[in-house]
């Protein structure tokens, strides 16, 4: 194995937005746009995120995912393979050793948020080849509105954080093209206080403007 090496620091999102009307999605990448990656989500924003947890046998093979606090399920559109670091996988970030999932040798996996009212989505992916790698994942929302963020991931020891909020609408399908195959894993969903919702909603219109 490789000499591990270090989490990367995360570039700055490269985000490309759609939106109708007031509805947007703001896409988030690594530590250097949110302080604190993982959970800057609820300590910056007050946004109270429910983990998905499957709770299944190392290697098992999953395309769906139930989450009963939100009345639903993450549906994958192609099977993963469940792991744990240690057990299938062999190394994250910032000292996470539960469960990921292993895409299985694909380049592109995309997957819907089967549930109500998820206004925010965040996740952890990692390579399986150990070099950095390229991903876009880009997040759709349930009024039409769509952005991508691009990054890099390190596959020693490199799982890079990404999210996404959505304003005056909800998040209901996630895509991912990568250079290498990959796990995912700490992935979470939520929903925004109003007063956060607020926010973003400023910061999505001043974006537009920007454009």
């Amino acid at each position: 194995m490789p000499t591990s090496q270090l989490l990367l620091a995360a570039t700055a999102a490269t985000a490309t937005m759609t939106s109708c009307a007031h509805a947007a999605i703001i896409g988030f990448v690594g530590d250097t746009t949110l302080e604190g990656g993982w959970y800057a989500f609820e300590d910056e924003f007050d946004v109270d995120m429910t983990i998905i947890h499957h709770g299944g046998a190392v290697y098992e093979t999953v395309t769906s995912i139930d989450v009963p606090e939100f009345g639903g399920s993450l549906e994958l559109d192609s099977p993963h393979s469940l792991r744990h670091i240690g057990q299938g996988w062999a190394t994250w970030s910032h000292g996470y050793t539960g469960e990921v999932f292993y895409n299985n040798g694909k380049m592109f996996v995309g997957f819907d948020l089967d549930m109500s009212s998820v206004g925010a989505f965040d996740a952890y992916l990692e390579p399986n080849c150990f070099s950095i790698h390229g991903y876009a994942v880009t997040a759709y929302g349930s009024m039409g509105s769509e952005v991508t963020v691009e990054f890099q991931a390190h596959g020693s020891y490199g799982a890079n954080h990404f999210g996404f909020y959505a304003v005056d609408e909800t998040l209901v399908r996630i895509e991912i093209h990568g250079t290498c195959d990959w796990a995912i894993g700490e992935w979470r969903v939520g929903v925004p206080t109003p007063a956060t919702a607020a926010l973003l909603a400023l910061a999505a219109l001043r974006r537009r403007r920007r454009r």
